[in-house]
């Protein structure tokens, strides 16, 4: 059996997220989204809380017929997180699954940057997302499926911007997610 698992900050989770999610469901049998507190190569942590979070992404998911489990394992860690961990955990909670992550190309090219890379390359399948503005060649060795195709570049730092400023977030986010912000007043909704 198969699971993927995508993680990241979802601050807030976009159409971008929608459209990967949507992607994965067909190709696994489990799907775990697992946001993270502070990824060690971002300076800064998530804007919004952590249940906030929690909540846009079960907001983002509750129209999929398809099992998909939001784990907040990350969330509830002291420190940094490292992926190589998450990893550990899932693995120990999904014996029976090969397991896949879900990354962007943005990502990507930090790849190698990331604490004990090669150990999460010889462990996981990688699936990675096009960005219209990386150039990226998967490293000797990985275990690699790459989506050549993905035209969904939308940036969760550019919607909190837009949001703050008051300007038109178009279809970026869903009614749901949209909705949710306005009422709890996050990234300085006007």
């Amino acid at each position: 059996m198969n699971l993927i698992f995508i993680g990241g900050s979802f601050d807030p989770p976009h159409r971008g997220h929608y459209e990967i999610i949507r992607y994965c469901c067909e190709k696994c049998d489990q799907l775990v989204l697992i946001p993270s507190t502070l990824s060690p190569l971002k300076h800064h942590p998530p804007v919004a809380e952590q249940h906030n979070r929690l909540k846009m992404l079960e907001l983002l998911t509750q129209d999929f017929d398809f099992s998909i489990k939001i784990d907040d394992w990350e969330l509830v860690q002291s420190g940094p997180n490292y992926t190589y961990q998450t990893i550990q955990y899932l693995q120990k909670q999904y014996p029976e699954y090969s397991i896949s992550m879900v990354i962007g190309a943005d990502q990507l090219v930090k790849f190698q940057q990331w604490k004990k890379y090669k150990e999460i390359m010889s462990s996981i399948h990688i699936i990675g997302f096009n960005r219209s503005y990386c150039d990226y060649m998967p490293l000797s060795g990985m275990n690699f499926t790459w989506i050549e195709d993905f035209n969904v570049d939308i940036s969760s730092t550019e919607i909190r911007e837009k949001i703050a400023k008051g300007q038109n977030i178009g279809n970026e986010l869903s009614q749901s997610i949209r909705a949710y912000i306005q009422e709890n007043n996050l990234y300085g909704y006007q």
